[in-house]
């Protein structure tokens, strides 16, 4: 294989090794973008869950108490409205969440919510304060109480998967510098292949052709090998021959 072939095997091989560790490196990145946009619309939309689910509790433990207040029969539209909300928000958070046991406090705290409420409405009982402080004021507490766990096990589920976007950031990197360490062992190598296979070739057949121009000493590089530069050396020795035969 010829000098100048060889040399671009070197470099094309280096190239080659750098784009894979690109590519690799990007495709980590991509992965990475992906996870992290995932993670954070994630948690907003849990978050944001959470708030209207809390909210339109709220709601219907005002309109609920305007109704105890004014001694007022029959379900209230506002009271109705927002347990409509509610559940529309919960059916959300079912399909939307892909552990569907982070819910499972709520459902419960809501069946028991219901089931005094709708106990309350039956028996017509729309002037006992003391029922609403309680015995309504616990399950409602309950069901907030469950709501706000909720947003806090979202909460910790994201410092998780934070730590896990960390690891998997380093993982991103590895290549890269795993690239960059072998690609500098290759330079050191291949300079050093330069070096003995060319470089110093080169210098010996220039010093020896040197010293025969100037002091006459016998042209006498030895080399080995069939390339370009032992061509080289050879053409030398045919002049040197040839301008000593005349």
């Amino acid at each position: 294989m010829g000098m100048r072939k060889k040399i671009m095997l070197g470099f094309l091989s280096l190239a080659l090794l750098l784009f894979f560790s690109g590519m690799v490196s990007l495709f980590e990145l991509n992965r990475l973008s992906t996870q992290t946009n995932n993670l954070l619309a994630s948690s907003s939309r849990n978050m944001e869950l959470s708030r209207r689910m809390l909210d339109a509790v709220q709601e219907q433990n005002t309109a609920l108490l305007q109704m105890v207040v004014f001694e007022q029969a029959g379900y209230d539209s506002s009271f109705v409205a927002a347990r409509r909300a509610f559940d529309k928000t919960l059916a959300e958070a079912t399909v939307t969440i892909r552990d569907l046991s982070e819910l499972d406090s709520i459902y419960l705290a809501r069946e028991h919510y219901n089931e005094i409420v709708n106990n309350f409405f039956d028996q017509h009982v729309l002037t006992d304060v003391d029922w609403f402080v309680n015995v309504y004021k616990t399950s409602y507490y309950q069901l907030t109480s469950a709501i706000k766990n909720y947003m806090t096990l979202s909460q910790n589920s994201l410092g998780t998967k934070a730590t896990q976007l960390k690891n998997n950031a380093y993982r991103a990197i590895m290549p890269g510098i795993l690239t960059l360490c072998v690609s500098i062992i290759i330079v050191i190598m291949f300079y050093f292949l330069l070096n003995l296979y060319y470089t110093d070739p080169i210098l010996k057949i220039t010093k020896g052709l040197q010293d025969y121009l100037t002091s006459r000493i016998p042209f006498n590089v030895k080399m080995e090998g069939k390339d370009e530069i032992f061509k080289l050396k050879e053409y030398i020795e045919k002049l040197i021959f040839l301008v000593k035969s005349k």
